[in-house]
């Protein structure tokens, strides 16, 4: 029994959540370490944090445009629309970074922005190449 494009990218979002859910696990499990550890290790847990909430956006976008749209075509041109919009958005942020030359008031709010977008980035890509794989078949 072959699976419906919807049913595949249902399951890739499923195994993305799980890993998601996983690694916010692993994250928690470890906080007292990072606490308790050089300043290094509690920056890289702020971004791992801002990394995991945007694969979590991205997950319940595409989950919602998924249930919203049960025909494939109007999916896909509303996925489309999404994937374009973070990825114009991811893009325009790494052209402000790098033209950064020195840290700004908001540094902080910049690179957490850069790295949940980053999560929602990986989410994307993760999601369009299921569906491409799905195309080819």
């Amino acid at each position: 029994m072959t699976q419906s494009m919807h049913e595949k990218v249902q399951m890739q979002l499923y195994d993305l959540l799980d890993t998601t859910k996983y690694e916010l696990s692993e994250l928690n499990q470890k906080k007292a370490l990072v606490i308790n550890g050089p300043d290094s290790k509690l920056i890289q847990r702020g971004f791992d944090i801002a990394y995991y909430q945007g694969q979590k956006k991205a997950l319940d976008a595409i989950d919602t445009l998924l249930n919203t749209y049960s025909d494939t075509d109007t999916f896909l041109a509303h996925y489309e629309t999404y994937a374009a919009n973070y990825s114009t958005e991811y893009q325009d942020l790494l052209s402000k970074f790098d033209r950064l030359s020195e840290p700004t008031d908001d540094f902080e709010h910049f690179i957490a922005q850069y790295y949940q977008l980053k999560g929602q980035i990986h989410v994307i890509h993760t999601i369009r190449t299921t569906i491409h794989n799905d195309k080819e078949v």
